[in-house]
């Protein structure tokens, strides 16, 4: 796997290469799912625009913001940014698809601040926006762990907010849709 030492360098390398491996072992469904396009914007010295469009088994990515309405528009700290590509994880995008969940994404329409909380208690924060629409908004607020665990199915979405591991301000009728997420 390539090394993620810029922004740059994680979306033309690191992401493609996700991408490919997550095909290669993902059902034949899942490459035959509707294009998915994504912005994102890496803010602060060192960042930059990237465009992301998936179809089937190809993606292109490209700098700077070449879709039009994307299905989902990131935006992220240069730090924040550089803490996601070093943990290793699968990008967001590529986990969308790989896990069968584009129409899902390309149905939210919305705002959505993500607020985690590391083990060494700094937050990290990523804002996305769904559908090309601002509103409805929705902070969701939980530590890393268990925003992970949410995501691998291994935490339930409506256990975590009725134990109090999950916390949200805002639409509520949009945490229920982005809820369809982690399932």
């Amino acid at each position: 796997m390539a090394e993620a030492s810029d922004p740059a360098a994680y979306f033309t390398q690191v992401i493609p290469q996700q991408y490919a491996a997550a095909i290669e072992t993902a059902p034949n469904s899942v490459a035959q799912q509707p294009a998915l396009t994504a912005i994102f914007e890496i803010t602060g010295a060192g960042g930059g625009v990237f465009s992301l469009r998936s179809a089937g088994k190809q993606i292109e990515v490209q700098p700077g913001e070449q879709v039009e309405a994307p299905d989902m528009h990131v935006v992220m700290s240069f730090d924040d940014w550089r803490i996601l590509a070093g943990s290793g994880a699968t990008d967001m995008f590529v986990d969308y698809i790989q896990r069968g969940k584009v129409m899902v994404v390309k149905g939210l329409k919305g705002t959505v601040h993500l607020e985690l909380t590391r083990s060494d208690d700094t937050l990290w924060h990523s804002t996305i926006v769904f559908g090309a629409q601002a509103e409805p908004t929705l902070t969701v607020m939980m530590s890393n762990d268990d925003y992970q665990a949410m995501l691998s199915g291994e935490l339930n979405s409506q256990m975590a907010f009725l134990t109090g591991k999950l916390k949200f301000e805002g639409s509520l009728p949009l945490l229920m849709q982005i809820g369809a997420l982690a399932s």
